[in-house]
């Protein structure tokens, strides 16, 4: 397994897991918000574990609005700042590992 592509994994898991965290008693979540944040990373899942470029590219742009959203949850909200940071750190690590693996898919393809 490539080293990006397993950073892509790692990254998206933990990202995933901390969607779920909101589910933890003491947040005053609403369910609702957590499934409508946990729903979305669960479509990707084939297309990473198969290798496929297009669910690498779009899986990009989705993560930005997890950055969004971790960025405002860190500078607003000081009860969710932990949240607020894990899914900043793991949103820009997804991001920046599914782009290059794209890339690198794309350059095996061409050779």
């Amino acid at each position: 397994m490539h080293p990006l592509k397993a950073i892509s994994l790692l990254s998206w898991f933990s990202l995933l897991s901390f969607q779920l965290y909101l589910l933890w008693p003491g947040h005053g979540i609403d369910y609702y918000w957590v499934v409508l944040l946990a729903i979305p990373l669960l479509f990707p899942i084939k297309g990473l574990l198969f290798n496929q470029r297009y669910t690498y590219r779009w899986v990009g742009f989705m993560t930005m609005a997890y950055f969004c959203i971790g960025i405002s949850e860190l500078v607003s909200n000081p009860q969710l700042r932990f949240y607020g940071f894990g899914t900043t750190i793991f949103s820009t690590t997804l991001y920046l590992s599914v782009i290059y693996y794209a890339r690198l898919l794309g350059l095996e393809a061409k050779r």
